[in-house]
């Protein structure tokens, strides 16, 4: 998965050089990969492709410049290529020692332009190093403003399918303010990751049960060998920076039949109130309950979709023909 987060790096690289040239359209990017790098070029555009949707760089053309290895001679100080079982100096005759030159991965050259119909973009863009930090301010208090609705909750969960016996994956899980209520239904076991160090701290001080376990990680980057009946995300979605890539994740991670819930315990209205203070920075907004059912689409069939003046549910069930990458 290092070419993911490669990717995901030079689509922020790309914002910056945006931001700066006041563009919010990439027409066409140049990497520069070095062939110690260990990336894979085809790998690593897949992974742009699939990550750019809905930034800057969406639709770019992209293309590679390769790097050779370079070697410096610690004689003569000539920098020079290696080659194949060559590395002596073509100067004086002495060993190389590897650089740094080669093992790069960066843009060479990019094209971007501004374009009307587009908006502002960049307006729009969240990075997941703003999202920890956000959280990680925010988790020595997080329990103590949390409010707990008993009904809504038993409600999401029945929605969820969250009942004896399953195996959840809590994904976002903060605190570990589910956890109880997952306790309470009998579940088998239940796997709670966040992004936030601090959160996945303070919620391991909390619990003690062998049915639980934390882990601090990017979901989206985070191997997991088992697979789950059930994923939940709760009161979280809208701090993901690339929901359609989410979503993919994390359909690999559920068994056939297996169901994805996105829900929230307040309205789409009370929410994107909520996050117009300190959170917006860190928001992408909570999405239509519909364009959310078409993004699961493809992995999912979608039987739940709540939105109304209580809360915001959207759950599928893994269609039987997605395959686990």
């Amino acid at each position: 998965m290092h070419e993911y987060h490669g990717a995901v790096q030079i689509i922020e690289h790309a914002e910056d050089l945006c931001r700066e040239r006041k563009h919010n359209h990439v027409n066409k990017i140049q990497l520069l990969i070095g062939e110690a790098s260990g990336y894979s070029f085809d790998v690593v555009k897949g992974y742009f492709e699939e990550a750019s949707v809905g930034t800057v760089c969406e639709g770019a053309e992209v293309t590679v410049k390769k790097a050779a290895l370079m070697l410096r001679c610690p004689n003569c100080n000539e920098l020079f290529p290696k080659r194949l079982l060559q590395y002596d100096c073509p100067i004086c005759g002495t060993p190389g020692i590897p650089t740094d030159a080669g093992k790069e991965m960066t843009i060479d050259f990019m094209e971007s332009e501004w374009v009307e119909e587009k908006g502002d973009v960049l307006a729009r863009v969240i990075r997941k190093k703003d999202v920890i930090e956000f959280f990680d301010m925010l988790a020595p208090t997080w329990d103590d403003d949390m409010v707990h609705d008993d009904e809504k909750i038993n409600a999401i969960f029945d929605y969820a399918g969250i009942g004896p016996g399953v195996d959840v994956l809590d994904v976002a899980c903060g605190t570990g303010v589910l956890i109880p209520d997952y306790l309470e239904r009998d579940v088998n076991k239940v796997t709670a990751v966040d992004i936030s160090s601090e959160m996945i701290r303070i919620a391991k001080r909390k619990f003690d049960d062998d049915r639980v376990a934390f882990f601090c990680s990017d979901i989206e980057e985070f191997y997991l060998p088992d697979l789950y009946d059930t994923c939940m995300i709760y009161n979280a979605f809208p701090h993901f920076t690339n929901p359609a890539n989410l979503i993919k994740c994390l359909a690999d991670k559920l068994r056939m039949g297996g169901r994805l819930t996105i829900a929230h315990s307040m309205s789409r209205k009370q929410l994107d109130s909520h996050h117009s203070g300190p959170a917006r920075k860190v928001s992408m907004g909570l999405m239509h309950e519909d364009d959310l059912a078409k993004l699961f689409e493809a992995f999912f069939e979608v039987d739940v979709k709540v939105s109304n003046d209580q809360m915001y549910v959207v759950s599928g069930v893994r269609k039987s023909h997605t395959k686990r990458a």
